[in-house]
């Protein structure tokens, strides 16, 4: 099993030493902004769909730096509560946390959009080690996990909205996971996965392959932006595994990289 997201910015190299909610991560590179218009995600459900893979779930995850400050827990609610109201959501369907100590503050909200569809925000204000030398500052993370993936475009509007509106810069990473009953031959699974760069029409791929999985990252010039890797630009990460427990092939494609565990 495995997940990856690419970061290697100073302020994201903080963001990792200090989350302790944090997204688990295998390869650190670079992230741009990745701002996919409606006609991109309309591609990209396309190009899922496409697959034949029974859709089972989406991920939508931003995040960002928000302040240089080392903020007090009042000011941080503020900022939770200004995520919620963005999605129309009642902070009495909401469970909260909370922890400190002299080197960081952690707010975290998690709860339910509707029947389907979670919504996670984490708030953590941290003061940076001396040898660092950089004044403290605050991160905001947004994460809507849901099974309903014609939902996403909708989703997404508003994850960016939360992460920009309170002073972040947006670094969207979209998953989608789908599934076929049955175990699928390698072949059966490099004919799906050929569907989706053929869709994407992609060109540069890196692919890896195990015992287990099979998984590639390529770049589609019909996506904005990407991530580089050894020099080389890349947009669209697609990964397929077979789970033995449930008996069936998963499917995970994500933009620019598959961003939850898998």
């Amino acid at each position: 099993m495995g997940a990856i997201i690419l970061m290697n910015t100073y302020e994201e190299e903080i963001f990792m030493k200090f989350m302790k909610i944090a997204l688990i991560g295998l390869i650190f590179l670079t992230v741009p902004v990745v701002s996919l218009s409606m006609a991109q995600e309309d591609l990209l459900l396309e190009a899922f769909t496409a697959t034949g893979a029974r859709p089972e779930a989406f991920d939508v995850t931003d995040w960002s730096v928000i302040n240089r400050k080392f903020m007090d827990f009042s000011d941080m609610k503020h900022i939770a509560e200004n995520v919620l109201r963005i999605f129309g959501a009642s902070r009495k369907n909401f469970t909260s946390t909370q922890e400190s100590d002299d080197m960081y503050r952690i707010i975290n909200l998690k709860g339910m959009l509707d029947d389907d569809t979670h919504l996670q925000v984490i708030v953590q204000s941290v003061k940076l080690p001396e040898e660092y030398e950089k004044e403290p500052q605050t991160y905001l993370v947004v994460n809507v996990t849901g099974g309903d993936v014609e939902k996403i475009k909708v989703i997404k509007k508003k994850v960016m909205e939360a992460v920009n509106s309170s002073g972040g810069h947006s670094r969207i990473s979209t998953c989608f996971t789908g599934s076929f009953y049955g175990k699928l031959s390698q072949i059966e699974q490099e004919e799906i996965i050929d569907k989706i760069r053929e869709k994407l029409d992609i060109k540069e791929f890196e692919k890896m392959q195990d015992l287990e999985m099979q998984s590639f990252v390529g770049y589609s010039p019909l996506i904005s932006d990407g991530i580089e890797i050894m020099g080389k630009n890349y947009n669209v990460n697609v990964a397929m595994r077979y789970s033995a427990v449930d008996g069936k092939t998963y499917i995970w494609m994500g933009v620019p990289v598959i961003s939850i565990e898998y």
